[in-house]
Parts: structure tokens; sequence; C-alpha cells
């Protein structure tokens, strides 16, 4: 990965290369699934993950197991997807009509632009509405009255994990709440040669997770963010700017570990598990892996240090991961029904027993948390602001965020900067793509 993340639609042309050998054993065109389904048939599932929730490889292996057992005639592929390759992969398979059945989805734009492309078949169709209404985050999903994706699992975006010992080791007693604290804090740390919180930003993604959990202190309502998107409010506007400044100012106080820009995401936080560091941001899902790894009685959850009372101010964003059946499939129906499989009360414990995971689904019994600190991401999550980076289109999130939380972390670029070019991302993405917005209109209703 080059110092600018290029965006997945770049990596196209690359992922066509190898979808063939992906897609081996994946179903492609013709015939309903109604008509085949007393044959043998198999689907192919596309899915990303156990790079955030451990485990989920294992949960998976044995779900399929299960399903094929009580469904002789049907065999589950599965094939593990790369971050970087997720969605370049699908967007390959879409230009081709062949790949998975079942493609893994982060929530959102991130599903719904492919909806609007036509590559995906509307959930809501082949799953009902009673077993739908257990699915949490669905809403961010849903377009035209359709839902186009089922929610699988919780991601609280994203809480910041502390080492009690380490803060302890300069002097900390209490982990910062208010961001003059939180700015303090970083110089007490730097004087005692503690990185006060390891980040990644090599692979570009760090990036977008800045971007929600700083920008979501200073709006009012995510309809702000929407009216940016659409050109009636602008990326520089104070509400909209104002996190970029946040960022320069933790990058002038050396918050964050001196080698982040050679980091990817994950990469760095093996500083904190190894007490180099007192902080990191994280994925929800992770949090009990991590917790294993340090011990229980050293590790606090936060939301990130408050700069401004908006909707994200002392909260985590609450998005689902999810599940969507590709359009091409001749095994929709067959697919939603391995999906729902997966919602069962006992797959749903397991689920969490083998990730550490929380499910999408209001079914699951929360007293089976055994880890304090996700059972205070659990709380959190009941109460979460939008995710930010489920509401602007993919391609100026990864130019914009991607690439403007590198420069300015390289030094080459101010929050200014940062901000106007944000701005003129969008601008253009207004010229080549209005269909898009559009689409992005009628599903925040603006138009």
């Amino acid at each position: 990965m080059t110092s600018l993340t290029p965006t997945w639609r770049r990596l196209v042309a690359v992922a066509v290369t190898v979808l063939a050998a992906a897609a081996c054993g994946s179903s492609s065109g013709g015939g309903s699934s109604a008509a085949k389904t007393n044959g043998p048939i198999t689907l192919t599932m596309w899915y990303w993950g156990q790079q955030e929730a451990h485990g989920l490889s294992t949960f998976l292996a044995d779900s399929v197991k299960k399903y094929e057992a009580l469904h002789p005639n049907i065999t589950i592929k599965t094939v593990l997807q790369s971050t970087d390759n997720l969605m370049p992969n699908f967007a390959a398979a879409a230009k081709a009509k062949k790949g998975p059945d079942i493609e893994y989805r982060w929530g959102g734009i991130w599903t719904l632009q492919d909806a609007w492309d036509g590559n995906l078949a509307p959930i809501s169709d082949y799953i009902p509405a009673s077993e739908r209404s257990h699915y949490l985050n669905a809403s961010e999903d849903t377009w035209d009255g359709k839902v186009w994706s089922a929610p699988w699992y919780v991601q609280p975006s994203f809480p910041i994990l502390y080492r009690k010992d380490v803060l302890a080791r300069a002097g900390i007693s209490s982990p910062p709440k208010t961001w003059d604290d939180f700015l303090s804090d970083c110089s007490t740390l730097r004087s005692k040669g503690i990185t006060p919180i390891a980040g990644g930003v090599k692979d570009g993604w760090f990036g977008g997770w800045l971007f929600s959990i700083l920008g979501s202190e200073s709006l009012t309502s995510v309809d702000e963010l929407k009216q940016a998107v659409a050109g009636s409010k602008k990326f520089t506007d104070p509400d909209l700017a104002q996190w970029w400044t946040r960022l320069g100012q933790m990058i002038s106080s050396k918050c964050w570990n001196d080698d982040i820009g050679s980091l990817d995401l994950y990469q760095a936080q093996q500083t904190w598990v190894d007490g180099k560091s007192a902080m990191t941001v994280t994925a929800g899902t992770d949090v009990r892996k991590f917790v294993s790894q340090v011990g229980g009685s050293k590790v606090g959850v936060m939301t990130m240090p408050t700069y401004a009372d908006g909707i994200g101010a002392g909260k985590l964003g609450s998005t689902s991961q999810t599940l969507a059946i590709s359009s091409w499939s001749p095994y929709k129906q067959q697919a939603a029904d391995f999906i729902m499989f997966m919602h069962t009360p006992a797959e749903l414990s397991r689920f969490y027993k083998d990730t550490g995971a929380l499910p999408a689904d209001d079914r699951f019994d929360a007293s089976e948390i055994d880890v304090p600190q996700v059972k205070q991401l659990y709380d959190y999550s009941q109460n979460g602001a939008p995710y930010l980076e489920n509401f602007i289109p993919t391609d100026l999130d990864s130019k914009a965020n991607f690439g403007g939380v590198q420069l300015m972390f390289a030094g080459k670029a101010t929050a200014q900067q940062a901000a106007q070019t944000m701005e003129s991302d969008m601008e253009r993405i207004r010229t080549i793509q209005p269909d898009l917005i559009d689409d992005f209109k009628k599903w925040t209703g603006q138009q």
C-alpha cells in the first residue's frame, strides 16, 4: 500500500484477474432457486471479519457443517476476503455477474451503492418481516421500501482501550474525558517516554474511523452530513470541518506513535498489547481478544474525549456488519435460509462464544456476556450515535478521509487544506456521478 491508499474501485481491474479462481464452485446465471431445490446446490459465500472478530472463521465453518447436515443437497463454500480486496473483488464479480451467492458487506452506503447499481437482491424479498424485526441496525440498509442486507453482528464504532497500568506509570490516575485533559495527558505520557495512543494509517482505513469518531462530536444531526453530500452544505463549514482541526491538535501534541504512517490499522495495536502505548482505537468486536491478551484488571474502555456536545459526544457509533445476496444468484432463497439459520438461538450464542462479538439480533441473551468491557460496549450500542462513514460515498471516504489523514500525519496538509480537499472531492463526485447523488438523495429523504 502506498502512502495514498487507492480506492477499492481502482482495484477492480486487478480483482477481475483473480475472480475466476476465487469464484470456483460459485453459482452463476440462469434458472430459479425453486426449480433446483431438490437437486444438488452449491452456495458460495465471500466473507470478511476474521480480521476484527477473531474466531469468525471457526464459527462459520461449524455453522456450514451443521447446515449441510440438515440440508444434504446443499454445499456451502466459504472464501475469506482480505480487507483491501473485499469490495474490489465483489465489484469485479458484479461486472461478470459471477461470484458469490452470499457477500459480506459493511453497512449503510457500503451496501446501498451496490443495491443502487443492481448488484444485490433485497433480503426482505426472502426473509420474512417477523424474522427481520429482530435484526439490529437494519435501517442503515433500507432503501425504496426494501432491506438490502441482513445485519450479522454489531460493530460498536470505535472504542478507545486504555491500559490502567501504563497510565499509572505516568502518574495519571484516570483516563481523560475532556479534550483539554486529553491533550495534557498526551504531553505527560510523552515526557515519560510512553506513546499516548497507537494507530496505523498506511492502509488508509483508520482515516475513516477518525472521521467518524471525531466528526460526530461537532454535528447536531447526521442530516448535516447528508446535506453536505447532496450539496446544500459544504465540508468546509465549521461543524463539518472542525474534526480536521482537532486531529491537527492531536498531531501537534504528539498524541500518536511516530511511525503511524508506516503501520497498517491492525499492526499498531500490538504496541498497546506490549505496554508501549497507553491507548489504542479498536473495533468493538476485537475488545474481548485484547482483554484476554492483556488481562481484564489492566484494561478500560472509553469513548473519544469530548471537544463539543454533538450527536457523537461521549458515545460510540452503532452499526452492523451484514450479509447480502447477490442479484445473479440462482439460489437466493437458499442463501437467505442459511442467513436465517445463523440467527437461530443456538447459533447466536455460539457466535458470541467463538468471536466475542455481539450478534446483531435482539434475541441474543446478553446475560451470556462474560467480559465486563464487552458488557460496557453492549450498553454503549443500545444508545449509539450514527456511524458517519456509512453516510458518505465510498469514493469520498477513500480519497478525502483516508488520503487526507495520511497527508496530515505526513505533514503535507493542514487541517484547512484537508477540509477543502474533501469539499473539492465531493464536488467532483456530484459532477461525474449524478445518478449516485440522485439515489443518495432518495435514500436520505432529500428528494
